[in-house]
């Protein structure tokens, strides 16, 4: 701890002095002990102990050592005794002014040792970060940004923005932007922004070697630029010869243009080339500016700088093998493509061919003396290189297994592991930190899509030439993740069985005290969450499917039903419900049973579906469907949920789930044969990781009356009773676009007599017989409606679930099963649930209103609710009771 020297012993000497010696403008001070002085709009002001305070006036200095000085949190002015305060450094000033905290900021300044540590943090160095301010341990991340954030012209605070690696991907809340500005790019949901107090220097990745010293870069308004990565920015300069990949040549020219596109930035640098051949296909100019000078269009071209390759005396074209696809830069160069970068090797900087399964160039093979001595290195190779193999076998690595290949490292992520027709060993689909110019996919392989991921980061290698990230700590084996998630290892995170069928917890927030926070939950194991998920949003807050709990077995069930209903009943729910908690190693057993039970294999490690579980949970408990579901003229289906598509709906509006399942059903024509006690919707998506909406609201009343077989229905104009029904209403723009059009028989023909209608198709609605004997309707027909109880959402792989835990419009919790993570590969996971009444407004809200607001901008828990739905869960009050 620092010991607190009186200000007027070092910090301002001579305070009696005339007014001639002038102090410095804008000195910032800190506030060490909380005092009481003179406010200059009168009266006594009292300032708290780490309290920032800039100096008002450098020439008023009284004898005493007395001075005038703004409070930076309370905007007040008042008088400050010298013994009260210490000065700060420029440094020091803008990483304390984002702390909020003052107790917090006072005891990060009185921790000289961390200070100078946080003081020294750079762009591409390793850290661990606190995502939120409630948030528990902090999680590995790399600081991609450090500066203020706000546009204000004064602000000097500085911030960090952190690009979360390893199991902390996908739990940020920005791509690089905040309010609209670009300071760094990642994926969506994989960057933070925060203050120095939640963010520390990551002490295991000590023992890597230093970062090489960073060279001179061009000045760019707060964004990090590219051309410091030797994958995909070579550094060239006007006039360098070059070359680059054209489909079966290698064009060659010269640089006339090195630059950022005007207006465009974002885009990082292109490269303007003169060529030698005429194969080209620009002018020189963009967007009507000249940037360089071409001869004629055929001489010139504009590529991104990570397309083109710098002419070396040792790397020629003409050496290269025109039918192979390009190499990456990074293969060449001695400097790693990471943004962690390590320094090359000082003897014998020589790089082996990357381990991707594409194509690359090679040379044809030399000839004579100096051919055999290669041929004799390249044997050598090949032996270190089994060697290498075999010193990596024993790494027994997962999905989402953070790794790196090749020497110097490239680092990336496990996305997929498997075999491909072509191979004979296992293979690793790595999604790279930094993109290759070539050689990479966005997760496919030979036209087959084998995961998600942004163009040119998906790389295919073997298996056994990855290694676990070294940049985290020590190297650690990695044990079986099946086999370790037993009994004796997770003995610390063990929960107990509970025999006796349990209720949910009474709604209301008194219901909900035992399940709040850290390690509550279902805590996740080995791409669990689909399961976790699902089934925090089934069980937790409500009754309606228990009657899979509760089904007495038969002659015809065998040992896997009661085996499968007894774990489901009383290793999970029952717990759950009971005291809050279910250890991972009863969804591994629950995984193990319905593997095995199913005959569907990749249940107990890979990454599946909720809709997946769900249909294999239904099959193996024998449990009838949700709800039948017909289309005109033919026999029901069984459904256990309903994949909403859509067609003609204006994918830039909000919709809300009634609107797209009403339109989902009219478009195909379908009806549900009774109202269901359950019904689970998974919302439109182009693929697990495409959404076709940016937005969607959950509604939290379903009505499905005008969406039922053999209802009574209210004309949509008069509100009598309805017998006709028109599906080229739905559609008609000029008539209520989106909502269900039934009418009676002197609207419809009322409404059909319009020229634009007069083609539509009206037909007869089908009514029970019972109607025509009960007499006159009662004057407002029931309606049959569904509650919203839970919603499901993914972001980037990852599942996470909302709900609902009493009737009020604030009472919504969050549930994540892979909230934290304690230890390193070998580690565990930590639940959390948290409440998130934040969400209400935004669900009462309007479409309309929604449609005006940024994603981005968002709270987390309302973004994740509103851009991350993949099923939303609803319930019958009524039919929930016997059904």
């Amino acid at each position: 701890m620092v010991s607190f020297l009186p200000l007027a012993s070092w910090s301002l000497p001579g305070l009696h002095l005339l007014p001639t010696t002038a102090m410095k403008p804008r000195r910032l001070f800190i506030a060490v002990k909380s005092f009481s002085g003179e406010a200059k709009a009168g009266g006594e002001a009292k300032v708290a102990k780490g309290s920032l305070l800039r100096q008002e006036d450098a020439h008023r200095i009284s004898s005493e050592g007395h001075f005038w000085a703004k409070v930076l949190d309370t905007e007040k002015v008042v008088r400050v005794p010298s013994s009260a305060i210490q000065e700060l450094t420029g440094t020091q000033a803008g990483l304390l002014e984002a702390v909020t905290n003052g107790d917090e900021r006072l005891g990060l300044f009185s921790q000289e040792r961390l200070m100078r540590k946080l003081s020294s943090l750079q762009k591409g160095d390793p850290v661990r970060v606190q995502i939120t301010s409630a948030s528990g341990q902090k999680v590995q991340g790399v600081v991609r940004y450090r500066g203020p954030i706000e546009k204000n012209k004064h602000d000097t605070s500085i911030i960090f923005g952190v690009e979360l690696v390893g199991s902390a991907t996908g739990k940020g809340f920005t791509d690089g932007s905040f309010k609209g500005q670009k300071f760094f790019s990642c994926q969506e949901n994989c960057g933070v922004f925060v203050p120095v107090n939640r963010i520390e220097p990551d002490d295991s990745a000590k023992g890597n070697p230093p970062a090489p010293p960073r060279g001179p870069a061009r000045e760019c308004t707060r964004i990090q630029l590219t051309s410091g990565d030797p994958l995909s920015s070579p550094r060239l300069e006007i006039g360098d010869r070059v070359f680059f990949k054209m489909e079966d040549s290698t064009p060659m020219g010269t640089v006339v243009y090195c630059d950022y596109l005007p207006k465009k930035i974002e885009t990082g640098v292109f490269v303007g080339i003169r060529l030698d051949k005429p194969v080209g296909s620009w002018d020189g100019h963009f967007k009507e500016r000249k940037l360089c000078h071409i001869p004629a269009p055929e001489y010139g071209i504009l590529l991104p700088i990570s397309k083109v390759q710098k002419e070396q005396s040792d790397r020629s074209p003409e050496a290269l093998d025109c039918n192979s696809s390009p190499p990456t830069s990074a293969f060449f160069d001695c400097p790693s493509p990471s943004s962690i970068r390590y320094p090359p090797k000082i003897e014998g900087c020589s790089f082996k061919e990357p381990p991707s399964l594409f194509p690359s160039f090679g040379s044809e093979k030399p000839k004579g003396r100096k051919g055999e001595e290669n041929k004799k290195e390249q044997e050598a190779g090949e032996e270190s290189e089994e060697e290498e193999d075999e010193q990596h076998d024993h790494y027994l690595l997962e999905i989402n297994s953070m790794v790196e290949v090749n020497d110097p490292p490239i680092y990336g992520v496990i996305r997929w592991i498997g075999d491909l027709p072509d191979m004979d060993e296992t293979i690793a689909g790595l999604e790279l930190e930094e993109p290759l110019s070539s050689g990479c996919t966005d997760g496919q392989y030979r036209g087959k899509r084998y995961f998600h991921c942004p163009p040119n980061k998906a790389l295919f290698v073997k298996l056994r030439r990855c290694r676990p990230d070294s940049r985290f700590g020590t190297e650690q084996n990695l044990e079986n993740p099946v086999l370790r998630c037993n009994s004796l290892d997770f003995r610390v995170y063990a929960s107990a069985k509970v025999e006796e069928d349990t209720p949910p917890p009474p709604l209301g927030d008194r219901g909900i005290e035992h399940l709040l926070g850290w390690k509550k939950g279902i805590q996740g194991h080995c791409n669990s969450c689909y399961l976790d998920a699902t089934l925090f949003c089934m069980f937790t807050f409500s009754s309606v499917l228990d009657s899979m709990l509760l089904r007495p077995a038969d002659k015809n069930d065998g040992e896997s039903y009661i085996e499968t209903r007894d774990l489901l009943r009383t290793e999970i729910v029952n717990p759950l419900r009971k005291n809050g908690y279910v250890c991972a190693t009863k969804v591994m057993a629950l995984r193990k049973v319905l593997e095995t039970a199913g005959h569907s294999s990749g249940f107990t490690s890979e990454e599946k579906d909720p809709e997946e579980f769900l249909t294999l949970l239904f099959r193996v408990l024998k449990m009838d469907p949700l709800f039948q579901i017909r289309s005109a003229g033919k026999d029901p289906h069984g459904c256990i949920f309903y994949q909403i598509f859509t067609e003609g709906h204006p994918t830039q509006a909000v919709p809300t789930v009634q609107q797209l399942l009403e339109g989902s059903l009219v478009t195909a024509d379908l009806k549900f044969t009774e109202a269901p006690s359950c019904l689970i919707l998974q919302m439109p998506r182009n693929g697990k990781n495409f959404k076709a909406f940016r937005t969607i609201q959950p509604s939290l009343e379903l009505d499905l009356t005008d969406l039922l077989e053999d209802t009574p229905r209210e004309c949509c104009i008069c509100q009598g009773l309805a017998v006709m029904e028109c599906l080229d209403c739905y559609g008609d723009h000029s008539f209520g676009f989106g909502h269900m059009k039934q009418f009676c028989k002197m609207c419809s023909q009322q409404v059909h007599k319009h020229r634009n209608r007069r083609c539509h198709q009206p037909r007869p609605l089908h009514l029970p017989e019972e109607l025509s004997h009960l007499g006159p309707l009662p004057e407002v027909i029931p309606r049959q409606t569904m509650q919203l109880f839970a919603v499901l959402c993914i972001e980037t792989s990852h599942y996470v679930s909302f709900t609902r835990h009493g009737s009020g419009l604030h009472q919504w919790l969050f549930f994540d099963s892979m909230a934290d993570r304690e230890g390193g590969l070998n580690g565990f996971n930590i639940p959390r649930v948290t409440a998130c009444s934040e969400v209400a407004e935004y669900l009462e809200m309007s479409p309309e209103a929604l449609q005006c607001l940024d994603p981005k901008a968002l709270p987390p828990c309302a973004r994740r609710l509103l851009c991350d739905a993949y099923m939303c869960f609803y319930y019958s009050p009524s039919l929930g009771l016997y059904k």
